[in-house]
């Protein structure tokens, strides 16, 4: 399965076409909204405090996507199997640049606890941060001090939701298999999207890229027999699980016919009383939130 580079015109005919296998938005447009869903949500959330604090976070990406977007560009030669992937690209150390920002736009802003967090990832080496992000990306999160990861992962998030809004990517599903993970950097999903057509698109928790999947199959293991819809509401919640007895696993499922203000990140989080239910029984959640990083350690 292989990822081509477009020219300019070919995407502007293809997106003319309707439905997409591949679809990038705009960072800083993905940032911004994601940060006023986490204010709206915070409002009646048994987890307000937190929730606050990740808007604060996606708002400062919001704001270093507007200064660094000239400014991350691709390296002329990548791979056509997952070109971003950590087995194949090494970002440029200009991700360090937008911590470093991160960290001093977001001081003044945090608590006391926070701010002490901050200033200690600000002292580590660049060495050891180039490391982190490494691990982090290879799903050893082992291997990071918890309190620092979230602020790791929102700086490589900035820099890889540029590099693929400033590339031109193409991505071609291959019959009807599902693909788990991102067909551009290889990273797991945060829920899958719904869109108002009826397709349903995974969203990538790196580089926000979104890519088409068959619908009433698992994400995971590929079975269509045993997937079943969970809610803590109504049939038609606006946010479910669809979980797979043969695999074990279950994937976020978000409709945004009845809320078009749905947030993968965002609402993911907000919906944790529904991971708490499930982790009641033998599933097991195949998507990966960043900002649960604290907790998975």
């Amino acid at each position: 399965m292989s990822v081509r580079i477009l020219e300019k015109d070919t995407i502007t005919r293809q997106s003319a076409d309707g439905f997409k296998p591949l679809i990038i938005g705009q960072p800083q447009t993905i940032f911004e909204s994601r940060a006023a869903r986490l204010r709206q949500l915070a409002k009646e959330s048994f987890m307000a405090d937190y929730l606050l604090l990740v808007g604060q976070i996606t708002q400062v990406q919001a704001n270093l996507t507007a200064a660094y977007q000239d400014k991350v560009q691709l390296q002329p030669q990548i791979s056509e199997q997952m070109p971003l992937s950590v087995q194949h690209f090494e970002p440029e150390n200009i991700w360090l640049d937008i911590l470093n920002d991160l960290i001093e736009q977001l001081a003044p802003l945090v608590s006391d606890d926070i701010k002490t967090t901050l200033e200690q990832l600000n002292q580590q080496a660049n060495d050891a941060l180039v490391n982190y992000g490494k691990a982090l990306r290879q799903g050893n999160f082992e291997l990071v001090p918890a309190e620092q990861a979230i602020f790791i992962w929102a700086a490589l998030n900035t820099f890889f939701s540029l590099l693929v809004a400033n590339s031109r990517f193409e991505w071609q599903q291959e019959g009807n298999e599902n693909l788990l993970h991102c067909p551009l950097c290889h990273s797991a999903p945060v829920a899958s999207m719904v869109n108002d057509s009826g397709h349903r698109y995974l969203h990538c928790s790196l580089c926000e890229a979104q890519w088409n999947s068959i619908r009433a199959q698992c994400t995971q293991c590929g079975d269509s027999r045993q997937i079943k819809l969970a809610s803590l509401e109504e049939n038609d919640a606006q946010v479910r699980a669809e979980t797979c007895d043969e695999c074990q696993s279950y994937l976020k499922l978000m409709f945004l016919e009845k809320d078009h203000q749905l947030d993968a990140v965002a609402d993911d989080l907000a919906s944790l009383v529904l991971d708490v239910k499930l982790s009641e029984t033998a599933l097991l959640r195949s998507g990966f939130n960043p900002f649960l990083l604290p907790v998975l350690q």
